[in-house]
């Protein structure tokens, strides 16, 4: 009998913990009833741009997206756009992008090919400059291991007058002097626990000094791929799953830009369980102007598996919380998830702790109940402490926003998380 995969909601949890990337909300609780057998779990997606300002916290739309995940053998998806522009005169101008991914089956495994193709490319008011850009991301899965690599090929690429090589090396970097930091064929390939990530872009560049719209700190990526593959779990074990991350923020700027700050400290659980120890994440400082800050975060994920038994333990803890400008404090908040599977039994466990939490001036007690909802008046709707159990999961989220009202600093239907956690386990 073949070995049951990891579903398509755990694949986007995997992914989210190794590379922040706008691929769709990831925090719900995946169902057992959701996996079919076919041994090689895996997702890939590739986009022509992405940009990300005001630091690190708005970003417009991964353009051109293609993506696949799941276990079926093949698979394919491909999207094509004349042209995408954002602030062109100072950011980004390119056109004919075109993305596919696709999932082959080998005769002993499985294969994912992942390309981005971009036509003419001005960047930086036509500081940087291509006629064409192909990013090709090549992850492989066989009974002798992972392998991966990503390669970004140029025709006729200028940078600010610099002197390229013909064939640029891996992750060569360029400094355009006061302007921005360009770094080039970017390939990152990293394997634990049985999971193999590959990350390709053929340019990041990061901004030394305000330029349009965009302030100090902001990035522009293009041709982003990724891909992400894990190998069977053994057929007497059952496939563990889960994560625990500080904070995550989606606002709304305009219709063309959108404000995603993404999991922090996000540590994500192997499927094949971490043997017992602890994998920690974490953060110093999360701060969006207004919105939301707090201090340092941790979390960690700690996952054993064996024949017809299974642990995880997933925790974060956050300190220094301040939303809103003072609306909503805390001096810590910790949450976690615990699950422990034995014998065909699935048993979960959760908890919050916080100090002196406050919530538009009132004292939030420690022993505060389940799923407790709080109208705040100007701001909206607030949750606490609430707790999702479904077949073979559970979750956990410590404190959640949902913007109601205008005049907090983010547009109506912003959500924040803060502390959360979750656990699965699958037989």
């Amino acid at each position: 009998m073949s070995r049951r995969p990891l579903p398509l909601l755990a694949l986007l949890a995997l992914v989210a913990a190794l590379l922040q990337a706008p691929v769709g909300q990831t925090g719900a609780l995946p169902s057992a009833s959701a996996a079919k057998a076919e041994p090689w779990a895996y997702l890939s997606y590739a986009g022509g741009t992405m940009v990300r300002a005001l630091g690190t916290t708005i970003s417009s739309d991964l353009t051109s997206q293609s993506t696949i995940s799941g276990t079926k053998l093949p698979n394919k998806m491909t999207s094509s756009v004349a042209e995408v522009k954002v602030a062109p005169n100072k950011l980004v101008h390119v056109s004919a992008v075109k993305t596919r991914t696709q999932a082959k089956k080998l005769k002993k495994g499985a294969k994912l090919v992942t390309r981005s193709r971009t036509g003419k490319v001005k960047l930086l008011g036509g500081l940087i400059q291509a006629d064409a850009v192909v990013t090709k991301n090549v992850t492989k899965g066989t009974p002798k291991g992972l392998a991966a690599h990503s390669d970004t090929r140029f025709v006729n690429l200028r940078i600010a007058g610099a002197q390229l090589p013909i064939d640029l090396p891996e992750n060569f970097r360029i400094v355009i002097p006061g302007v921005a930091m360009v770094e080039a064929n970017v390939s990152q390939v990293a394997q634990k626990h049985g999971v193999a990530t590959n990350t390709g872009y053929a340019l990041a560049v990061w901004l030394l000094s305000d330029r349009g719209p965009a302030p100090i700190g902001s990035r522009i990526i293009l041709n982003p791929t990724y891909s992400l593959m894990s190998v069977p779990v053994p057929n007497d074990n059952p496939a563990l799953g889960g994560f625990a991350f500080g904070t995550d923020v989606n606002v709304v700027v305009t219709d063309a830009v959108k404000g995603q700050v993404g999991r922090t400290a996000q540590a994500t659980t192997p499927p094949n369980g971490t043997g017992g120890r602890k994998d920690w994440n974490r953060t110093a400082e999360v701060n969006v102007p207004g919105v939301v800050r707090v201090g340092a975060v941790e979390s960690f994920t700690s996952g054993k598996a064996r024949k017809g038994y299974g642990r995880i333990v997933n925790q974060n803890r956050i300190a220094g919380v301040d939303l809103f400008n003072g609306l909503i404090t805390a001096d810590a908040i910790k949450v976690r998830a615990k699950s422990t599977y034995r014998s065909g039994k699935f048993k979960p466990k959760e908890k919050l702790t916080f100090v002196n939490l406050t919530i538009a001036g009132r004292k939030i007690p420690v022993n505060i109940g389940k799923n407790t909802t709080i109208n705040v008046a100007g701001l909206g709707r607030v949750v606490l402490n609430q707790r999702i159990r479904k077949d073979g999961s559970n979750k956990i989220r410590g404190l959640y926003v949902k913007v109601l009202e205008p005049g907090n600093g983010v547009e109506v239907g912003a959500t924040i998380e803060l502390a959360v956690a979750a656990t699965w386990v699958w037989k």
